[in-house]
């Protein structure tokens, strides 16, 4: 009886596991149907019969007069708004369900719409050391943009002179403020006058008198000069220094070995030469004046010779001799035209910034360097200059006698 029963048990409990399991499986399958059909009426995608528009970079009131709003096919509803700087402020940024979904009828399309370009006060900075510009910036969600210098009498060095956009003015976010740095007072600067071929005493002499240190001094041979005359200086003739710049000077050796090197010649530039001037030899000649009786000119004295006895000279007429001028100089040939060198246009884009800044190109030749164009240029000029192509030569780039860039030729 026993085992009867507890066979009985065990088909029951295993019976009402099975119905269990059933109707687990069943609610399942209504639940997860019922599931998908609120979810796709909550998501309007099943049975749709309305296209959705692509409201995009349209206005809200733009967004109100299209047919299917109009209409109520389609309800708009504004979900959220947030700043954008690419889309204009009541624009439509982002939107839901997406643009060509059907749904049904009266269903509701969620907006994402842009609140314009955050902006906030620009900050004022004006003599400002770059360390608070950077923390008052940053506090402002600002950024520092270009950098520019410029010499100011009112503000110290390394000090901001001058801003763009000003102070107060509303600027956006995470945008660049342009910044103009002070480099303090201009100092005084006065042109190098031309010492070519002035003796290296007196050059010592006027340098010094001028404010300025005479520098390395430096030999090479020149036929054209005398001994201890300045053939050319570095910096060049005429370049603006300040007070206590050094100039080193080039003096000829005249016909003697001089000491410097090419590349010590190299920092020198050079004028056009000049061409020497020829002067014609005169020589001083005695020439008998003679005159005659008659209309035939003869000879101031006629020698004949005799064997053994004396030469005997028969003279008509003399008179006192008078010097006379003979020019043995070779006549003065036609000077050729010059020959046209071939040249290479060089081009030059100034860096933006806020003031003109003076530019010098040099032409930097095996026999030495030669300044070749000189100028005042506003930010993004492009200059444009002819260099003639000598072999193994380059163009140095100054801006406010400072290198900025180097270019071969050849």
């Amino acid at each position: 009886m026993s085992k009867k029963n507890n066979t009985d048990s065990c088909l029951g409990v295993m019976l009402k596991m099975t119905m269990l399991l059933v109707i687990l499986v069943a609610i399942l399958v209504f639940g997860g149907i019922f599931a998908y059909e609120k979810l796709n009426e909550f998501f309007n995608r099943s049975g749709g019969n309305v296209l959705v528009p692509d409201f995009k970079g349209m206005h809200t009131v733009e967004v109100m007069r299209t047919n299917e709003v109009k209409n109520k096919e389609i309800e708009v509803i504004t979900r959220e708004q947030k700043y954008d700087d690419r889309q204009p402020k009541g624009h439509v940024i982002a939107q839901y369900p997406e643009p060509g979904t059907l749904v049904k009828s009266g269903k509701q399309v969620l907006l994402t719409v842009s609140l314009g370009l955050q902006k906030v006060s620009v900050p004022n900075l004006i003599g400002k050391s770059m360390r608070e510009v950077d923390v008052a910036l940053m506090n402002s969600q600002l950024s520092s943009g270009n950098l520019a210098y410029v010499f100011s009498d009112k503000i110290s060095p390394d000090r901001i002179v001058g801003q763009s956009p000003l102070s107060s003015e509303e600027y956006g976010v995470n945008k660049n403020v342009d910044l103009l740095i002070s480099l303090g007072k201009k100092p005084e600067k006065l042109p190098l006058p031309n010492l070519t071929g002035v003796n290296i005493d007196a050059a010592k002499l006027k340098i010094k008198s001028w404010g300025l240190n005479v520098g390395r001094i430096v030999s090479k041979p020149d036929s054209n000069r005398a001994k201890y005359q300045i053939i050319s200086t570095n910096p060049s003739p005429y370049s603006y220094l300040r007070k206590g710049e050094v100039v080193n000077l080039l003096v000829s050796s005249g016909s003697d070995a001089g000491n410097a090197t090419v590349d010590d010649i190299k920092k020198f530039e050079f004028s056009t030469s000049q061409i020497p001037i020829l002067t014609p030899k005169v020589t001083i000649e005695n020439k008998v004046a003679v005159t005659t009786t008659s209309n035939n000119v003869t000879p101031t004295s006629v020698v004949t010779p005799s064997t053994n006895e004396e030469t005997k000279i028969v003279k008509k007429e003399e008179k006192p001799t008078e010097p006379t001028v003979k020019i043995n100089a070779e006549p003065i040939k036609p000077k050729p035209a010059p020959i046209s060198k071939p040249t290479k246009e060089v081009i030059f884009s100034m860096p933006d910034g806020f003031m003109p800044k003076e530019v010098k190109f040099i032409h930097i030749k095996p026999e030495g360097r030669e300044q070749i164009y000189s100028g005042t240029h506003k930010p993004l000029d492009n200059i444009k200059v002819k260099v003639p192509i000598v072999p193994n030569s380059k163009i140095q780039i100054y801006i406010n006698d400072v290198p900025v860039e180097e270019r071969k030729i050849d």
